[in-house]
C-alpha cells in the first residue's frame, strides 16, 4: 500500500510537470520562434496512470485498493516510472509570417541565427532586430547579431539589404555577411530564453560561407519575415485536460487512502 501512495503521490508530481510544461507553450504562442516543449514519460508509466485511474474508482465505490502487480512493480521502480518527466523540444520549423520590416529575420532550412550576449553565444531562427548607435544590428535585450568569420554585423543606415545567402550589402555594396549554422546534432541544444538556444563548448556545426555556388547548408535567410512559434494550442489543450484527469484520479486514491488510515486508527483506538 506505501508503495502505491509513492506511485500515486509522484505520478501527481509528474503530471503537474506536464500541465507546467503545456502551459508555457500557450504562454509563448505569440513569442516569434519560439519551439514548443514535449513532456512525455515511460510505457510503464503510463500502465500506472491506467491502474491508478481505476484503483480512483473502486476507491469511489467503497471498494478497498489493492496494487496489481504490475503496478506494485512500477512503484518499486519509480524513478524510472514516475518520478521524472522527460522532456524534448520540438525543433519544427514554424510559418513564415512577413512583416515587410527589413529588421526581421528568418532562417529557411535547419539552420540558426548567431547572437552574442553577455554570457556568451546563443542561437535563434528568427530574430526581430534594429541599429544601435554604434550601428550593430540587435535585438531588444541588446544581443548582437554576428558576421560570418566573427564580430558584430553593422550597418551604415537604413539603405541596407540581405541576400538569402547572409551577405549584407550596405549602400549597394557588400559589407558583411551573417553567420548561418547548421547543428550536427540539434537536440543538444538547451533553451536560453524566449526563442533562443545555448550550445555546448563541444557541439559540432557547420557555417555557410556567403556567396559560395552549391553551398552545402539547405538553410538560408529571409528579410522582412519571422518565423511564429510552432506551438499548437489545441494539441497543449488536451494535454493539459489528460494531466488534470490523471492528477485528479491519483488524488482521490490518497483521500481513500486517508481516509481507510483514518478509520483504520479509530477501530484501534476503541479497542
Amino acid at each position: 500500500m506505501d508503495n502505491l501512495m509513492l506511485t500515486a503521490t509522484q505520478m501527481i508530481a509528474r503530471e503537474s510537470q506536464r500541465v507546467e510544461v503545456s502551459a508555457n507553450n500557450i504562454a509563448n504562442v505569440a513569442t516569434p520562434g519560439f519551439k514548443r516543449e514535449l513532456a512525455f514519460h515511460s510505457v510503464l508509466g503510463a500502465q500506472a496512470a491506467q491502474q491508478l485511474q481505476q484503483q480512483a474508482l473502486d476507491a469511489a465505490a467503497g471498494v478497498a485498493p489493492e496494487p496489481e502487480p504490475a503496478l506494485r512493480e512500477g512503484a518499486a521502480q519509480a524513478p524510472a516510472a514516475t518520478r521524472a518527466m522527460q522532456r524534448a523540444t520540438d525543433f519544427a520549423a514554424g510559418k513564415l509570417q512577413h512583416t515587410g520590416n527589413p529588421y526581421d529575420l528568418s532562417v529557411t532550412g535547419p539552420g540558426f541565427l548567431q547572437l552574442a550576449t553577455e554570457r556568451g553565444f546563443v542561437y535563434a531562427r528568427t530574430a526581430a532586430l534594429h541599429r544601435d548607435g554604434e550601428g550593430r544590428l540587435v535585438t531588444a535585450q541588446g544581443w548582437r547579431l554576428q558576421a560570418a568569420g566573427g564580430g558584430d554585423v553593422s550597418v551604415s543606415g537604413e539603405d541596407w539589404k540581405l541576400e538569402r545567402d547572409g551577405t549584407v550589402v550596405d549602400a549597394g555594396n557588400p559589407a558583411s555577411a551573417v553567420r548561418l549554422v547548421e547543428f550536427d546534432q540539434i537536440e543538444r541544444l538547451t533553451r536560453a530564453g524566449g526563442n533562443a538556444f545555448a550550445a555546448p563548448d563541444d557541439a559540432r556545426m557547420s557555417e555557410r560561407q556567403p556567396g559560395a555556388q552549391g553551398a552545402a547548408l539547405a538553410s538560408a535567410v529571409q528579410q522582412g519575415y519571422l518565423e511564429a512559434a510552432n506551438v499548437s494550442v489545441g494539441d497543449d489543450m488536451v494535454q493539459i485536460m489528460e494531466a488534470m484527469r490523471r492528477i485528479e484520479s491519483a488524488q482521490k486514491l490518497v483521500h481513500a487512502y486517508d481516509d481507510m488510515v483514518g478509520s483504520a486508527l479509530q477501530r484501534l483506538g476503541g479497542m
